[in-house]
């Protein structure tokens, strides 16, 4: 199930995924959720959920899929709450738990594995030695995208650098690192989608 849309008069306010203080109010929670505060549990999964969704969506490209892909997700960070370091930064974990939930649905089921490009597995492009377990045509169509789109999607995407970290790396403004991902990851589909129609 997606996150649910609840309509109040007094809409609350969605929450910034790029917000660092987001990030540090999320951390706080995670603390509490380990030492079992369920009420903070269901206030997190009720604001990280739309986050955890939107990640999904970019990477499952069978959009029917994503509702079962996401719930997969959910049922494994409920699971790994308790491995999450306090004195780190939660957004890696947490992307690692989904991404690693991600493919696991993938392996276990045969029809996500049979309609989905693996984009988890992008970042082995930039290793020496490349993961026999990446398409030909995921790596040919990053190489296909324009330089400047290509440039930011593998310093956010396969760097896992920050908005702030990529901007600086290219000697542009954040707001423009977002437009050229925005369009490499909009193009990247389309030629990845293209293929496999």
């Amino acid at each position: 199930m997606a996150p649910s849309r609840k309509t109040t008069t007094a809409a609350k306010p969605k929450p910034d995924p790029w917000d660092q203080a987001q990030w540090v109010s999320w951390e706080a929670m995670m603390v509490k959720i380990q030492a079992g505060d369920t009420e903070c549990y269901r206030q997190f999964l009720d604001e990280i959920g739309p986050v955890l969704y939107s990640f999904i969506r970019w990477r499952v490209f069978n959009q029917e899929l994503v509702p079962d892909v996401y719930q997969e997700v959910l049922l494994t960070l409920h699971k790994a709450r308790h491995s999450y370091e306090s004195d780190r930064p939660l957004g890696p974990w947490l992307f690692t738990v989904a991404r690693n939930s991600m493919l696991d649905a993938m392996k276990r089921n045969r029809r996500f594995a049979e309609r989905e490009v693996p984009t988890e597995n992008l970042p082995e492009i930039l290793q020496e030695e490349k993961d026999d377990s990446l398409s030909d045509e995921l790596h040919q169509a990053l190489q296909a995208l324009p330089e400047d789109n290509r440039k930011a999607v593998e310093l956010l995407k396969l760097g896992g650098l920050s908005l702030e970290a990529a901007a600086a790396r290219l000697g542009i403004k954040v707001g423009a690192v977002k437009v050229r991902a925005h369009r490499g990851y909009k193009e990247l589909r389309k030629i990845l989608t293209e293929k496999k129609s």
